[in-house]
């Protein structure tokens, strides 16, 4: 691998990242001097311990992409941050790396004359670092909250960093925000982004006393924190996804995606925090369903947007940043190009606010609902090859993670059972 980079001289340390399967940030810090080897031969490490194998074949090479490279400042000190693909020691790529898998996916469509351009929007929650109670009582674009030095701040350090953000607001909740980039032209820089901004929101709410968190639903009664994901498709430098009427190969796709709706969830929607957010009445969707500007349904058509959007873009509402957001994508594109090649119907368009409907009305539509906890979108998945096939190597080892938390979670005693029950 015969890979050149030149960082500024005045850098500390260099910072190796990577998501493991759940998500979460996992980080190898070495010395700036010892770069020009690390970028040749990548750094070793245990992928049993981050889930990604078993112990029996445990060695693997995390190898930086010189492309992710950013410049960050941490606290006082400068570091070059890298995102890395994982390898086997013979140099083989590792099949269940999720950003492997999606630059695989990738080149897949761009084989095929395809593209797909992607904004993924998401929302977090600014908690006080004592009580973990939201900073503000602010509502949807309020600018009075007494925090907005830390959204001052992240709007600096993104710009900064070149990153595409259209815009930080104040969402629904008390003290919850969300961020919406511009469309990406390249996906796999929007999904990096994703994880470099992550990381920046919770750096930027510590220096400020407070708890950044993605959580899907971090507070009582308020809105839940959602990630949705825009999708232009593009065939021969045509826009798939017309504003004003799905054409075959649209209807296709997003038949596709409400065909696996509840096997995404899985890998959307992964925790059995996920699924305390989708629930009726705080626009997150529950229904398997899809509509124009209609917020109740689970894909839906935006009408507005800058003059590249407006070319015609989808919107799936269900995921949240508890996700790996490479899986995400993956995971939905695949989904997507199944409902193409299958040609799949998606139904009819619903224009009416579902959250206002009875059971029995949601019945007699035949409307299907997404799974209700994180045990039953696992089951949806081992039913659904196509999805569970878009995880290749990472399949099993995912599904053994997840059902771990979901017991782990159900023979835990919560604080509201021993409110509820201690004296019962």
């Amino acid at each position: 691998m015969d890979k050149k980079i030149n960082i500024p001289e005045d850098v500390d340390s260099v910072a190796l990242k990577f998501l493991d399967l759940q998500g979460r940030i996992r980080e190898i810090r070495i010395m700036p001097d010892m770069l020009g080897v690390i970028l040749k031969d990548g750094m070793s490490f245990d992928s049993s311990n981050v889930g990604f194998t078993d112990v029996s074949e445990s060695d693997m090479v995390a190898v930086p992409d010189p492309d992710s490279c950013r410049i960050m400042e941490y606290d006082d000190e400068k570091v070059a941050v890298f995102l890395c693909e994982m390898h086997w020691p013979d140099g083989t790529l590792f099949k269940g790396d999720p950003r492997n898998l999606l630059q695989s996916t990738l080149q897949e469509l761009y084989e095929q004359g395809m593209n797909v351009r992607v904004k993924p929007e998401y929302e977090f929650h600014l908690l006080d670092k004592e009580t973990k109670e939201p900073i503000d009582t602010g509502r949807y674009i309020d600018g009075r909250s007494e925090y907005t030095g830390i959204i001052s701040n992240l709007t600096k350090l993104v710009r900064d960093l070149d990153m595409k953000v259209e815009k930080i607001h104040h969402e629904a909740g008390h003290g919850q925000f969300e961020i919406e980039p511009m469309p990406y032209d390249d996906t796999l820089k929007a999904a990096d982004d994703f994880v470099f901004v992550k990381d920046l929101v919770k750096r930027e709410a510590e220096k400020h006393g407070a708890i950044a968190t993605f959580m899907p639903k971090p507070v009582n009664g308020d809105a839940g924190n959602g990630l949705h994901v825009h999708l232009s498709l593009m065939k021969d430098g045509y826009y798939l996804f017309s504003p004003d009427e799905l054409n075959e190969e649209a209807k296709g796709f997003v038949g596709g995606l409400l065909e696996h709706a509840k096997a995404l969830s899985a890998v959307c929607c992964p925790t059995v925090n996920s699924y305390k957010r989708l629930i009726p009445g705080y626009e997150a969707p529950v229904y398997i369903s899809w509509g124009g500007e209609n917020r109740s349904v689970l894909v839906r058509i935006p009408a507005y947007g800058n003059e590249e959007e407006s070319k015609g873009r989808i919107e799936f509402r269900a995921g949240d940043a508890t996700a790996n957001i490479y899986l995400m994508l993956n995971s939905l594109i695949k989904a997507g190009l199944d409902g193409m090649e299958k040609g799949l119907d998606p139904g009819e368009e619903m224009r009416d606010n579902l959250f206002e409907f009875s059971d029995e009305e949601i019945r007699e539509r035949g409307i299907k609902l997404l799974p209700e906890s994180l045990d039953e979108a696992l089951n949806e998945l081992e039913k659904d090859k196509v999805i569970s096939d878009s995880l290749e190597d990472s399949y099993e080892h995912f599904l053994r993670l997840k059902r771990k938390e979901s017991e782990d979670f159900k023979s835990t005693v919560t604080d509201w059972e021993l409110d509820t029950y201690l004296e019962f």
